[in-house]
């Protein structure tokens, strides 16, 4: 599981048939403290996240299909939680 920050809809009018009605999103993967860490990537939502959202991201091709109920389709990865607080271990 990766956090992201979600950053804009991206819109699609051609797209491979399994992505017909889902809802893509560019995210901005995170650290805890909110720093943007690697490069921003597309995912589809199944959470109705919204822009500015910090998410739980599934990278796992196998998980993604399991959750989208997709078996066999190119899709790798998927929001599958709205973060609501972090907190810090201070230990």
């Amino acid at each position: 599981m990766k956090l992201a920050k979600v950053v804009k809809q991206v819109i699609s009018t051609i797209k491979h048939p399994c992505l017909d009605g889902q809802k893509l999103y560019l995210v901005q993967p995170v650290l805890p403290d909110g720093t943007n860490t690697g490069e921003a990537f597309v995912t589809i939502d199944s959470v109705q996240s919204s822009i500015g959202n910090t998410v739980l991201i599934d990278q796992e091709g196998g998980g993604t299909q399991q959750v989208l109920n997709l078996k066999g389709s190119p899709v790798q990865s998927v929001i599958v939680g709205i973060v609501d607080k972090i907190t810090k271990d201070e230990r």
